[in-house]
């Protein structure tokens, strides 16, 4: 059986509202069934996306003894109207439609943390419950990054692991039963030994199982406080949403992107505890060097502030930090430069493989699993992938076990990649330049 793919429109939502059929046309061939939409926003006249797609509803928040969100503008009708028809007509081909963000068209309706909904759950099932009744088309909601601790070793695209507590994190630590301080201990003791490694410690402790590696981070009882707080905090959060939810008028179905199976001891989202909470994993098969978010380009800012944290490490120790740490390994790639090489075919039929299994192997049933599939370029920043290397993650994934994957985004598309996908998973695209064309590649009447 073929890939199911998936994809995902994001801003602008017009790029596709005003062709709707013909490009739902081309994609049905290629055996798209699912489209992921949002965040839910039009263009202002200056181009930014500050108009919000719908009209909000009072009720959900009042209801719950919430004060409704100030909008700053109001819905365009126009444009909401043809988001509906639209929808209608994806709806009508029998396909699944899910919401991107959805809670992120909105101001927060409360501070996260309070007596009553400590884990903001029920400040957003008020959010979930306006939007979706907006939307009747569609069947659920994608979260991205939900919960998830930080990840970077070096303060990048926003986060940094070993980052001072916020008085805004103490408070809700607190007020969800954890001691602030000795988080802050457990944190601090772990980011000192990060920055006082020693080639004695990195070459004898390194590497070498469990056991050597607890000795070569000293890892004490504060530092493992720290790291299960990270897990149980965002777990407890997750739940206490899905409980919400459950109880709005209709069932909905919830996702969540997460970064690969790799980095979740990291961001500190254990997948199988997690699969009790949500219907998809929407892990990211983003591999890319540079940019943020992918595989290459984290690990290389880790390797290089490991580096300057421990200017006495040669770049091969710093590289098994790095591995100690995530329990990462790539193939042909001893050092930085060789990561500038591209990805070798063991990369794909080790690396690829493997987190796909680790994913599946996690959840209940392997259709759970729906990798976001991206090259980098934008939005992520990333270098380059080729369509050759996205066929290479799309059918070593399949070798693992992967039912279907969904394509970020739509507007990022190219003629190659486009081909790759629908030859796939459904009907080869046939190139009509007249037709429907992926709009990262220019058409051929264009230059």
């Amino acid at each position: 059986m073929a890939l199911k793919p998936w994809i995902r429109i994001g801003q602008p939502l017009e790029a596709v509202m005003e062709d709707y059929e013909r490009i739902f046309d081309a994609w049905e061939s290629g055996g798209i069934r699912t489209m992921v939409f949002g965040r839910l926003l039009f263009r202002d006249e200056t181009g930014a996306f500050s108009i919000p797609a719908f009209a909000q509803n009072p009720v959900p928040y009042e209801k719950r003894g919430l004060t409704p969100p100030v909008r700053k503008l109001d819905p365009d009708a126009e444009k909401e109207n043809l988001l509906h028809k639209m929808l209608e007509n994806a709806k009508g081909r029998g396909w699944q439609l899910l919401i991107f963000c959805p809670g992120q068209v909105t101001s927060p309706v409360q501070p996260a943390a309070s007596e009553r909904d400590p884990y903001g759950a029920v400040a957003t099932a008020a959010v979930w419950e306006d939007v979706f009744e907006s939307f009747p088309e569609t069947d659920g909601g994608v979260m991205d990054g939900w919960t998830e601790s930080a990840y970077e070793l070096t303060y990048h695209h926003g986060n940094a692991v070993f980052a001072d507590l916020s008085d805004k994190v103490r408070q809700q630590a607190e007020s969800r039963g954890y001691d602030s301080s000795r988080l802050e201990r457990g944190m601090r003791h772990l980011r000192n030994r990060f920055k006082a490694l020693s080639q004695a410690q990195v070459r004898y402790y390194g590497a070498s199982g469990l056991l050597s590696e607890l000795s070569l981070f000293d890892l004490n009882e504060d530092a493992l406080y720290w790291l299960r707080w990270r897990t149980e905090d965002g777990l407890a959060e997750g739940r206490a949403l899905r409980e919400e939810l459950n109880k709005l008028p209709r069932a909905l179905m919830l996702g969540n992107g997460l970064r690969s199976a790799v980095f979740s001891g990291m961001t500190a989202v254990d997948f199988i505890a997690w699969d009790e909470v949500l219907d998809f994993l929407l892990v990211k098969h983003y591999f890319w060097n540079r940019g943020f978010d992918g595989m290459y380009g984290t690990i290389a800012r880790w390797v290089r502030q490991i580096s300057e944290w421990n200017p006495g490490l040669t770049e091969s120790d710093c590289f098994t930090v790095a591995k100690a740490w995530l329990g990462v390994s790539l193939p042909e790639v001893d050092t930085l430069s060789d990561m500038e090489l591209g990805f070798p075919e063991a990369f794909f039929d080790k690396v690829v493989q493997e987190e796909t299994r680790r994913a599946i192997a996690a959840v209940s049933d392997a259709e759970k699993v729906v990798p976001w599939v991206d090259t980098g370029r934008m939005p992520h920043g990333g270098d380059p992938m080729t369509a050759g290397d996205l066929h290479r993650i799309l059918t070593a994934s399949e070798a693992a076990g992967l039912k279907r994957f969904l394509f970020h985004n739509h507007g990022h598309l190219t003629a190659a990649e486009w081909r790759v996908i629908s030859r796939l998973c459904g009907q080869e695209w046939d190139e009509n330049p007249d037709g429907y064309w992926p709009p990262a590649t220019p058409r051929p009447s264009s230059f």
